[in-house]
This record gives structure tokens, sequence and C-alpha cells, in this order.
């Protein structure tokens, strides 16, 4: 097991404590078991009532402090599942081996893989404050499961559990920022059949790499204009020369990430290989200049590999080709209503080969829910142009803000009297639990806030210790107010 003895000189350490706990257990979307045993635990060894429901969602309940028993309720929320990656070589076991963390700089982060302080951080401030000796009214937190494949635990949530009408929502990522608003979203998955034939002999086997890229939250970071690896990709395969072949093609894995790794395996007619290589250094060249330092590390790489047996037609090849440069990738539409705020967007999330078929996930976001409709109408569209099928699931609302929250005019007056600054308010081009709990408990009033991360859903993710630090400091002081 990692040492985490470091983590003992950090503040505050009731929080920290539960972080290092919660990192030595895997805790991947639908596996969440092991660690919401952790939280029962927790629970158990002081007394506090807690309840589940039929997917595992789980509220902890600790009644008012003495003399507090008219202040309102507040519910803290958090999701108990991380994003699993890792970057290639690394060899972490999601399903067994504990997070290896790393303190650089003042920001902790995990070696090679996601760190999961996204949402492990609220996870550990809700028992932290559980187990606080602050005086504050009644508090229920609730630890939701599966919000990362699709916020599937909140869709599911039984709305009897959390009875506060108050909600702080801990899975933002800006000190500082309250967020009142974020968007809705629905996946659009397409499938095209493809016929494949035996490999023609003679030809060079080559696999195709575009790697380095930075990735990054498909929500947060979708108007950053960072690489996309299929989209790269794409263009590497519109370039492939007359009577190549294509044989598999792999690229990105969750809905939520912006891809950073394609690969395609490719058979190249002898007398072509040489012009195809130096086509392939151009297009890197190319996609250097284009990115300039958004993607510092963009690399496209050509490594020989055993002939395939079998490859695609000419003609599916073809129109799997054009299909990929047909999807749209990023920002579909900025709001009139809040300035500066992506409103609609879709990300060209992953690709995967099979016999008989490609299989292609995409995802699309909107504050409207009017626009998620058009824009998943259009995916499926290009889809049926290339004769293929497609089904749309995971969807989920989005949250509305409501500037005169009484919450929000709370939490603006605590943290201007512990910072003498006024915190930026706005909505968030993401999907947050705090859309599904608003549409299921109506009249609940909510805002999210969290310390500052970067990085999430990558192995680059890393949180700033201060900025916890400081957060937490806010969360106790606005459950106390």
């Amino acid at each position: 097991m990692p040492d985490y003895a470091f983590l003992n000189d950090l503040e505050p350490r009731a929080v920290w404590k539960h972080f290092a706990a919660i990192s030595e257990i895997p805790r991947c979307s639908r596996h969440e078991a092991a660690v919401r045993a952790y939280v029962v635990a927790v629970a158990d060894a002081h007394g506090l009532e807690h309840a589940s429901d039929s997917v595992g969602n789980t509220v902890v309940r600790r009644p008012a402090s003495p003399g507090r028993e008219s202040s309102p309720a507040v519910c803290l929320q958090g999701h108990l599942d991380m994003v699993c990656e890792q970057n290639l070589g690394t060899n972490h076991d999601f399903e067994r081996d504990p997070i290896r963390l790393v303190l650089e700089g003042g920001w902790l982060r995990a070696e090679g893989t996601t760190l999961g302080a996204d949402n492990g951080i609220a996870v550990a401030m809700m028992l932290a404050a559980l187990e606080s000796e602050e005086t504050f009214g009644a508090l229920e937190c609730l630890f939701t499961v599966d919000e990362e494949s699709g916020l599937t635990g909140a869709l599911q949530l039984d709305p009897s559990l959390v009875t506060a009408r108050r909600l702080i929502n801990l899975d933002s990522e800006e000190e500082g920022f309250i967020c009142i608003g974020c968007a809705g979203g629905r996946n659009t998955e397409g499938t095209v059949p493809v016929v494949r034939e035996s490999a023609p002999a003679g030809g060079e086997a080559l696999q195709v790499k575009v790697s380095g890229l930075r990735g990054g939250h498909s929500g947060a970071e979708i108007h950053e204009g960072r690489g996309n690896a299929i989209v790269l990709g794409a263009r590497i395969l519109g370039r492939l020369p007359e009577g190549a072949r294509i044989a598999s093609l792999w690229g990105g894995d969750k809905h939520n990430a912006i891809p950073r790794e394609f690969t395609a395996d490719v058979l190249i007619p002898p007398d072509k290989r040489g012009a195809f290589r130096e086509e392939v250094t151009e297009l890197e060249a190319l996609f250097r200049g284009e990115l300039g330092g958004v993607e510092p590390d963009l690399a496209v790489t050509v490594a020989e590999i055993d002939p395939p047996s079998l490859v695609l037609s000419g003609t599916s090849a073809r129109t799997v080709s054009d299909l990929l440069a047909a999807l749209p990738h990023g920002v579909l539409g900025m709001s009139h209503d809040v300035p500066g705020l992506v409103e609609t967007s879709t990300n060209l999330a992953s690709i995967r080969s099979r016999n008989d078929s490609i299989t292609i996930l995409t995802s699309q976001r909107s504050s409207r829910m009017s626009m998620i409709d058009r824009s998943t109408g259009q995916i499926a569209s290009i889809f049926a142009l290339a004769g293929g099928t497609s089904v749309q699931k995971d969807g989920y609302p989005s949250w509305t803000p409501d500037p005169s929250s009484a919450l929000l005019a709370d939490a603006r007056a605590v943290y201007r009297d512990l910072t003498g600054k006024t915190p930026e308010v706005g909505a968030f081009h993401a999907g947050l639990e705090c859309g599904v709990i608003g549409y299921k408990i109506d009249g609940i009033d909510m805002i999210s806030i969290g310390p500052d991360m970067e990085g999430v859903h990558t192995p680059d993710e890393r949180i700033n210790v201060a900025s916890a630090e400081r957060t937490y400091a806010f969360l106790l002081e606005l459950i106390k107010r």
C-alpha cells in the first residue's frame, strides 16, 4: 500500500485523513460498494443515522446541535465514484490498486492516473463536517453513485432521502465561483455496419497513433479548443493513399472526456509507404501549428505491426472516413443570456471497431433542452446518412439559475466576510447532479462550490491544497450561519 503519511501535515487534517482513506479504495463508476461501506462505517462510529435507496445513494444525518434546532437543515452533496483514466504504460488496476498520491508545489496529484479529487474531496469534506465539533443546525450528507457515467445515481435517487430544502453541491472546480446553474445533456451512440474482406498481400502494416493530448472535461473545457484525438485521426484517414486499407480504429473512452488518444491500424501499398510516412510527419507539424501552445505534447507516430488478416472493404472505409469527417466536435452555440457561457456543445467521445460494425459515441450538452433536441437530431441525421443507426441515452435535465436564491445570498455574504472579496456567480457548461435533484425535489434551493482543481477526468488531474483548506473553512462557516 502507498504511504500517505505526508498528508498528516496538511490542513484541515480531518479532510485529508478521509481523502487518504478513500484513495485506497477502488471506486470507478458503478463500483462504489466499498467506498459506500467506508462512509457507513464512519457514520456508525459516530452514532449517526443513515439510509440508502435501491441503487446505493446514501444519506447520513447529523442532528442539530443543542440550541440550533430551529436553524434550516442543510444538505451537502457529492458523488462517490471517480473517472478512471491512466496514461499508457502506467499499468494501474483500478479494480484493485490504490491511487498513488504525489504532493508537488502545493498541488496534490496522482502518479500516472486520475486523482479522484473529482469528487473525492467532496466525500472527504462531508465526512469531516459530520465529525466536526462546530455548532450548527441539522445536517444531511448525500453521497450519490455513478455520477461520472451519466448522473445515473441521481437520476434514480429516491427523493425521500433528502428532507433539507437547502443543498450545497461540492462538485465545482474553482474557488471563489458559486455555481447556480448547469447544462443538461444526452449521449448519442451510432453504429455503422461495415464489410470486411481478406487483406491484400504485400502491403506494409502500420499503426498510426495520435497521443500526448491534454484531454479534459467535455463540458468545462470544451471552449478551450483542446485537441480531440479522434478529430485529428479522422484527418489522417482522409489522407490515406489510394489503395490503402483500414483494419481497425480505436480512440477515446468516456462520454464526458475529450479523447486524448487515437490509433488506426492500416495497410499501405508497398510503393506508397515512404510517401505516407512523410505525409504523417507533415500532418503532425500542421496539427502542432494549428493547436499552438494548447497541446505542447501532441505526437503523431507510425509503427510497424503484424499484418492483419481482414480489412474494411473500400466502400466501408470511405463511409467511416467520411462519417468521422462530418461529425462535429466543440462549441455549437454561446448563451445570449449569460455572457461568455457556452450554451450548446458536442463531444466526439470514442470510436471502436467491431467485427461487422463501427461504434461511435458522442455527447451533447446545452443549458436549453430544446437545443439538446436539435443537436442530438443533427448527430442522428449524420449517422443515418452514413447508413447507420443511432440511439440516444443517459439524458439529464439542466439546472435553471435562480439569482434571487436565499442560499446564494447567504453564501455571498459569508464569502465576503471571510475573504473581503465578492465571489463570482454564474452557470457551468457541464452536467451537475443539481439539475437532476432540482427536477426531483421541487423548490429546493441549491448552489455548487469547490476548490481549485485542474485536469479533471485526465491523469493530469490535481487539486490545490491551500484552496481546499479555504473552501472547507467557507463551507463550515456557511453551514454555521
